[in-house]
């Protein structure tokens, strides 16, 4: 018998490179770091393009179980694919003592990515930015030799 229909609730290959593009970014959103998503995207959509019309030029017409390589999606949180534009202070208003006062809460850093622009910011809180401050200032141990 020919299925002449689609089947209702079956997962399509989008699903599923939309479930792992979900879980990448939001572990790199936990680590207050960039994640190209939107490359990410498009080189799949990329991927999925060729093997389509590959499928079609070999058989004639467009299967549904076309698979495609998801491959390695930390590769776009690497920090080599992004420059730092902007640091920004993120502040919120607080009454203290009966004063409207501005308090940091954190700083937002924007990125762009060189392979194609795309604008990323990512959010990190006070503790946390401070704490990578801190790690970036500290400086190599020079050991002074006999002159």
């Amino acid at each position: 018998m020919v299925d002449d229909f689609k089947k209702v609730g079956k997962k399509s290959f989008f699903d599923v490179f939309n479930r792992q593009m979900a879980d990448i970014a939001m572990k790199f959103s936990k680590l207050h770091k960039p994640f190209d998503e939107p490359c990410a995207r498009l080189e799949f959509r990329d991927k999925l393009e060729a093997a389509e019309r590959e499928c079609e030029r070999r058989f004639g017409f467009l299967k549904e179980d076309i698979k495609v390589e998801i491959g390695d999606l930390d590769k776009y949180g690497d920090a080599d694919r992004f420059e730092l534009e902007e640091d920004q202070e993120d502040l919120v208003d607080k009454v203290i003592e009966g004063s409207r006062t501005q308090v940091i809460i954190g700083h937002t850093l924007s990125y762009r990515c060189k392979k194609r622009g795309h604008g990323i910011s990512v959010f990190i809180p006070i503790k946390q930015y401070q704490e990578m401050k801190e790690k970036k200032v500290e400086k190599p141990i020079i050991k002074k030799g006999n002159k």
